[in-house]
């Protein structure tokens, strides 16, 4: 599912972006250092239509502001709070992760979603592989590991196969040490809700790659 240009517009909200004037321009070229390019005629449509934002000046001239702070205005208000979860669900998010992160990404606890997120990865592949001596990156290395793995998606007959095994290792082993470990170190302050999708949509697809893994019989 694509994000709205709404949503895109009221994340920026919640940044402050609007705090002081900003003219289309700036709005258009902030959200494409974003990595999101909308059509114009629709940025324009979707910011006149914003009823958080005031629009000041002269035809051609125009600059626009917030009209209040976010978290003044509708952020508490239950139906618009309700749209988080749903908005996870719409995505195909998988429901181990919106099990754990769903009501803290609902309340604006982004930080705290992505790192229960990433917790509960670490902990599907522990429970899966039965590997529970090992943790985080030395857990991933050992259950996914190309030359005797615990846990993997193919035979491993081919190159192709081995190079997939391989790659989702690191990727595995990346989201641990890139992801989960600092947010559970450090004071990690996550204010963008389109990073957060992206963070749980990655955690998403990690937990539904563990759901397709075949456990490695023991050798006898």
């Amino acid at each position: 599912m694509s994000i709205k240009i709404s949503e895109i517009l009221e994340s920026l909200w919640k940044e402050c972006f609007f705090k002081n004037e900003k003219s289309f321009a700036e709005i258009k070229l902030y959200i494409s250092n974003k990595g999101y390019n909308p059509n114009e005629n629709s940025l324009r449509s979707a910011i006149d239509r914003a009823n958080f934002l005031t629009r000041k000046g002269s035809l051609g001239r125009y600059k626009y502001i917030q009209s209040s702070n976010y978290e003044d205005s509708h952020f508490l208000d239950p139906p618009k709070k309700a749209a988080g979860i749903n908005l996870l669900n719409e995505m195909g998010i998988h429901p181990t992760i919106i099990k754990v992160s769903g009501q803290l990404f609902e309340d604006g606890h982004y930080s705290q979603a992505i790192f229960e997120a990433y917790k509960e990865i670490n902990n599907l592949v522990k429970s899966k592989s039965g590997l529970t001596q090992y943790d985080g990156k030395n857990l991933m290395s050992q259950a996914f590991s190309p030359s005797s793995p615990v846990l993997r998606w193919t035979d491993l007959k081919t190159k192709s196969d081995q190079d997939e095994q391989e790659g989702f290792m690191f990727l595995f082993m990346g989201a641990i040490v890139g992801i989960r470990n600092p947010k559970a170190h450090d004071h990690v302050i996550q204010k963008d809700i389109i990073k957060t999708l992206e963070y749980l949509s990655f955690a998403s697809l990690l937990a539904k790659r563990i759901d397709e893994a075949a456990i490695v019989p023991k050798k006898e």
